[in-house]
C-alpha cells in the first residue's frame, strides 16, 4: 500500500472503524487467510439495505449512473450535474487532495436552486438511503464526506444534508463545524492506519463483530498484553505502559500504591486489574466478596431480544420461578418447564406489532405481585428499553414497580467475583469451564436471533421464530443458572 502514489479513500472506512480499527489496518496488511466470514447477520442487513433502497427508489423519478468503471461513472455523474438533472442516482463523485482520493457513490444526488454554484444557479446535495429509523454517527460521518467532495466539484457546500430512513421518511440533518471536526479527526486517524501505522493494541467486545476478530485476540496474545485485561479501559494503557507496566504478568505483580496517578483507573479499579490479571496467569476464580442477593418467594429472569437497525424490541421473556399454580400466567404465551416454573414471552411478530406486545406486557405487570419478588437480568438493556418503551407508549404506577425490583446480575459478578476471561458477557460467562451452561442452538447469540428475525420478517417461516424464542428461552435459564451458581459456589 505505501509504494502507491494515491490513497483511495471511501466512507465504508467509518463503519469498519467504529466497530474495530484494527479491521482496516488487517484489510490491507494481514494475510487474507486468516480473514474469517462476514457474519450472516451483516450480510442479511446488506441485503435488506439494498432492498429498502429499490423498494424507494421505484417511485422516483431519476437518472441512474450505471457505467461500472469508476471514471467512466464519475465522468457521467459529472455531465448529468453539468446538464441540471433534478435527481441522479448511484452518481459517482471524487476529488484529490494531498495524496489521497476521496470518493464514493452517494445514493441520491438530490439538485437544489437556493444557491448558484459551478454548475449553474443550482447545486447538488447527497442524501442517502438507510434501513435504519434514525440516523447513526457512521452515516453522518459518510454525509460530512460527500458534502465536502461536492464542495470541491460545485463550489457549494451542501450544508443540509439527509437520509431515507427504513419507513421511508426523510430526516434531514445540519452538518456543523462540531461534524466536520469529528468527521476529519477520524479521516485522520484512518489515513494513519492506511498508511501503515498500526493501531495500539485493544480488545473490545465490538471486536467480535469483525472478520479479523481471531487476530483481534492472536495479537495481544502473542506478548500476553494487558489489552487482554477485561477490567481495565484502553484509555489507560498508555498511563500505564510508561511505568513500565506492559504485560498480563506485568500487571499481576503490580505495586499499586507505587504508581503515579492512572487516567480513566482509579485505585480500586487498579487493584482489580491486579487479580484480574492474576486470574488469567493462574486460571482460577477470584472471589471478592459474597454476592449480595435479594431471597423473595417469586423470581422472574428477564431477557429481551431486540434488533438495533430495525430499532425494534421483539421478543421479552420471562421465567417464573416460585409460582407452581401458574396464578401469573394467564396473560402472554406460556411454556412449562420443570419443577413448576414457565417461560412466558411477549412477542411482535412484526415491527408494527411492538407497541400491542408492550401493553400485552404491561397488562401482566398488573397482576404480578408487587413486593417479595425479583427480577433478574444481566447488564442494563432491559432497564433501557424498559424506560425507552414507556417513554413511548407510555406506562403505569406497577411497571414503575416491577422496574424497582430489577436486579443487574452482571453488577453483582462484577462485585463479587473475577473470572480468568477476556469478556464478561453472559454467554461467555455461562459457557465457561466454571458453568459450562449450553445452549440449545449452537449458533445462538444475539447477533443470530437478529438475524433469524430479519429472515422471519421476509419469509414467514416459522421454524425461525420457534428457533428466536428457543433463544430466549434458554437466556432466561442461563440467567437462572448463573444466579443458583452465584449462591452456591460464594459461601
Amino acid at each position: 500500500m505505501s509504494s502507491q502514489k494515491t490513497i483511495i479513500f471511501t466512507p465504508s472506512l467509518f463503519y469498519k472503524y467504529s466497530i474495530c480499527q484494527h479491521w482496516v489496518w488487517h484489510d490491507i496488511f494481514s494475510d487474507p487467510s486468516k480473514k474469517g466470514e462476514v457474519s450472516a447477520l451483516s450480510e442479511r442487513l446488506l441485503e435488506q439495505g439494498v432492498l429498502h433502497e429499490q423498494e424507494y427508489v421505484k417511485n422516483l423519478k431519476y437518472i441512474e449512473v450505471k457505467e461500472k468503471s469508476l471514471e467512466a461513472a464519475f465522468k457521467r455523474t459529472i455531465e448529468l450535474m453539468n446538464s441540471g438533472t433534478d435527481l441522479i442516482y448511484q452518481g459517482e463523485i471524487q476529488y484529490e487532495v494531498d495524496g489521497v482520493l476521496y470518493r464514493g457513490r452517494p445514493d441520491l444526488l438530490e439538485k437544489r436552486s437556493d444557491q448558484k454554484s459551478k454548475f449553474g444557479n443550482y447545486y447538488y446535495a447527497p442524501i442517502e438511503i438507510k434501513s435504519s429509523k434514525k440516523i447513526k454517527k457512521e452515516q453522518w460521518m459518510q454525509l460530512v464526506i460527500y458534502a465536502k467532495i461536492l464542495q470541491e466539484l460545485q463550489g457549494v457546500d451542501p450544508k443540509t444534508v439527509a437520509i431515507i430512513n427504513r419507513d421511508h421518511e426523510r430526516i434531514a440533518f445540519e452538518i456543523k463545524e462540531e461534524h466536520k471536526e469529528k468527521t476529519f479527526s477520524c479521516v485522520s486517524s484512518l489515513l494513519e492506519i492506511i498508511k501503515g501505522k498500526k493501531p495500539p493494541l485493544k480488545l473490545i467486545s465490538t471486536c467480535k463483530l469483525s472478520p479479523w476478530y481471531s487476530l483481534c485476540v492472536e495479537d495481544p496474545e502473542k506478548t500476553n498484553d494487558i489489552a487482554l485485561l477485561y477490567r481495565l479501559d484502553a484509555r489507560a494503557h498508555t498511563a500505564l505502559r510508561d511505568t513500565g507496566i506492559n504485560t498480563v504478568a506485568d500487571a499481576s505483580n503490580m505495586s499499586v500504591d507505587d504508581l503515579p496517578k492512572i487516567p480513566y483507573a482509579s485505585e480500586k479499579k487498579l487493584r482489580l486489574v491486579k487479580l484480574q490479571a492474576q486470574s488469567l496467569i493462574d486460571g482460577k476464580l477470584k472471589w471478592i466478596s459474597k454476592p449480595s442477593l435479594p431471597e423473595t418467594e417469586l423470581n422472574i429472569y428477564f431477557d429481551i431480544e431486540g434488533d438495533p437497525l430495525l430499532q425494534v424490541q421483539y421478543l421479552w421473556g420471562f421465567l417464573v420461578v416460585g409460582d407452581p399454580e401458574g396464578k401469573y400466567s394467564k396473560i402472554g404465551k406460556v411454556r412449562k418447564c420443570d419443577n413448576g416454573k414457565y417461560y412466558i414471552y411477549f412477542l411482535a411478530e412484526h415491527i408494527e406489532d411492538e407497541e400491542s406486545m408492550w401493553r400485552e406486557f404491561l397488562q401482566w405487570v398488573e397482576i404480578l405481585p408487587k413486593d417479595n419478588l425479583t427480577i433478574f437480568h444481566y447488564h442494563h438493556y432491559e432497564v433501557d428499553q424498559c424506560n425507552a418503551l414507556r417513554e413511548l407508549y407510555g406506562g403505569s404506577d406497577s411497571l414503575n414497580k416491577f422496574i424497582g425490583n430489577f436486579v443487574d446480575l452482571c453488577k453483582v459478578v462484577i462485585e463479587s467475583v473475577i473470572f480468568p476471561l477476556y469478556f464478561y458477557s453472559i454467554k461467555d460467562i455461562a459457557k465457561s469451564k466454571f458453568l459450562n451452561f449450553k445452549w440449545r442452538h449452537a449458533k445462538a447469540g444475539g447477533a443470530q436471533s437478529i438475524f433469524w428475525y430479519e429472515d422471519w420478517l421476509e419469509k414467514g417461516d416459522k421454524n425461525v421464530l420457534n428457533d428466536i424464542i428457543d433463544y430466549n428461552e434458554d437466556d432466561v435459564i442461563a440467567t437462572e443458572f448463573l444466579h443458583k451458581w452465584l449462591i452456591k459456589n460464594s459461601e
